[in-house]
């Protein structure tokens, strides 16, 4: 039996994120491989950092449901899975996030929805932003090169994001 379109392009996302790993330029921090058979789905995150900057991360999320699975399976169509970029990094307030935001969409593009989630330790009081990239879209084994392409971008966010942290 072929290997799911998930498998492909959780391959696809492994190897340039290891491949970068292994030059030095980030540092894979996390790698999460889910199968929930609860709800028959499948998740697959990858967490890594640049090399120089401990306290912003990318996460890097593949998520198929039960209804793609079985569409792919049964050879019924083309399977996709949803995508989701985050990164995460502290901040001072909620009043730097409109920067962030305007910073995100300069290199995502004014499309993409941009999500900004604070959470707050309450005995430090550190705040951190979760800053999600959606693309409101699946992601299909045909969009090989359009999931390489996206990791310059999740480089240059992090970069961005650590100049604003």
């Amino acid at each position: 039996m072929d290997p799911t379109a998930f498998d492909n392009l959780k391959t696809v996302v492994e190897g340039a994120i290891y491949d970068l790993d292994l030059d030095g330029t980030v540092v894979v921090t996390d790698r999460r491989d889910w199968l929930d058979l609860a709800h028959f789905s499948r998740t697959y995150q990858l967490s890594f950092r640049l090399q120089e900057a401990p306290d912003v991360t990318c996460t890097v999320v593949l998520h198929m449901h039960l209804k793609e699975i079985a569409r792919e399976l049964l050879q019924q169509a083309d399977a996709g899975c949803e995508l989701t970029i985050t990164f995460c990094l502290p901040v001072e307030s909620d009043a730097i996030c409109p920067h962030i935001e305007e910073t995100m969409h300069n290199i995502w593009g004014e499309t993409r929805l941009i999500r900004q989630t604070l959470r707050r330790d309450y005995a430090s009081g550190r705040i951190d932003n979760d800053v999600t990239i959606e693309f409101g879209r699946l992601i299909r084994e045909d969009n090989v090169n359009d999931l390489l392409e996206m990791v310059p971008y999740m480089l240059e966010s992090l970069q961005q994001l650590c100049h604003i942290a």
